[in-house]
């Protein structure tokens, strides 16, 4: 009886939690008919023989895109280069710890290298 009391003085919760519910109601049922329908292709996408590793797989999901739709869309959003920004002031400053007054003689392969190790090196050895 008290608890019946003390849902009655909260109606914003219960309110809530049928809106909430109806719209779960609503996404649930036509996830599952893309669920079934990506599970297909995922399971034709395993019988296919594996394209060679020297080959593009953004090209090979941009040709199967029609026959795979869901894993193609995926596949664009993980295989793609992310976007990134950095401050310039870091990436100068990086680099001006490579190239300087005294190694103005470095090529410029030899430099990217470094700064490509400088920056990199760390996450080798914190495995």
């Amino acid at each position: 009886m008290i608890q019946a009391v003390l849902d009655k003085e909260n109606p914003r919760e219960e309110a809530a939690a049928h809106s909430t519910g109806d719209i779960m109601e609503e996404n649930t049922t036509p996830n599952r008919l893309v669920t079934s329908s990506t599970a297909q292709q995922l399971d034709d996408y395993l019988s296919e023989v594996p394209i060679p590793r020297s080959e593009n797989p953004l090209g090979y999901w941009r040709s199967k895109q029609d026959r795979f739709p869901d894993l193609a869309k995926v596949a664009r959003k993980y295989l793609s280069a992310p976007c990134t920004s950095t401050d310039s002031e870091r990436l100068f400053s990086a680099a001006s710890h490579v190239l300087d007054e005294k190694r103005n003689r470095l090529m410029a392969d030899k430099a990217e290298k470094l700064l490509f190790i400088k920056k990199n090196l760390p996450l080798f050895l914190n495995k």
